[in-house]
């Protein structure tokens, strides 16, 4: 994206300003107004075309040949993801029910993820305060980024798995052909590892790929 001259800084927001005050956008002629309560006086209404060629050209407005076509690019969703809330999980005994209900969303860089099916998790619980990803420890109240694409487990991975309807977030172990442990990495020596087979009532909702700390 190129970068802007101070007087196309103020033709853009000019129209921001306008459209935010009328709830539409400037014709030419009001564009030329606005411009100039701001300091930028144009002699003629040409000069206006030509720096919203301008903008156009580096990518900050749309225009189309309808009356007032003029859209103004929002680049923080071109940069951004939003990432959906799926409530809590408990990272100590899987306490708390997992509603797939969301309860607000996260924006996050597309440096950072570059999927949009992930979801983020509220920790609740000290069971995983020693484990890491990235180098950064799962606490309570961080958000953890989930992606429920990833069906096969490597021993070590952390998952976010549903047992009889409760939550929890815990270090994947696959122990012989009919048994499963997902172990804590805690402080908190009350925690203790919980073992399944494939008879009992669990589903592992994803790999957990990335920790948001509050």
């Amino acid at each position: 994206m190129k970068l802007l001259t101070p007087k196309q800084k103020v033709v853009l927001q000019a129209i921001k300003k306008f459209f935010a005050e009328n709830g539409k956008m400037p014709t030419i002629r009001e564009l030329k107004q606005e411009t100039a309560k701001l300091g930028l006086k144009f002699k003629s209404l040409r000069s206006v075309f030509l720096y919203l060629n301008a903008l156009e050209e580096k990518g900050f407005i749309k225009r189309s040949s309808r009356d007032k076509g003029i859209e103004v690019i929002d680049h923080a969703k071109k940069n951004f993801i939003t990432v959906p809330v799926l409530g809590m999980a408990n990272a100590g005994r899987p306490t708390f029910f997992a509603e797939q209900n969301v309860e607000g969303y996260l924006k996050i860089s597309k440096k950072l993820i570059k999927s949009k099916d992930i979801f983020a998790i509220s920790v609740s619980g000290d069971s995983m305060n020693l484990s890491k990803i990235h180098g950064k420890k799962i606490r309570e109240n961080d958000f953890i980024l989930v992606d429920p694409r990833v069906k096969n487990f490597n021993n070590g991975d952390k998952v976010l798995t549903v047992i009889d309807g409760l939550a929890t977030v815990k270090v994947f172990k696959k122990i012989d052909n009919q048994m499963i442990g997902l172990f804590p990495e805690s402080t908190n020596k009350k925690h203790q590892p919980i073992y399944l087979t494939p008879s009992d009532d669990f589903i592992i909702n994803g790999k957990v790929i990335d920790v948001l700390n509050g």
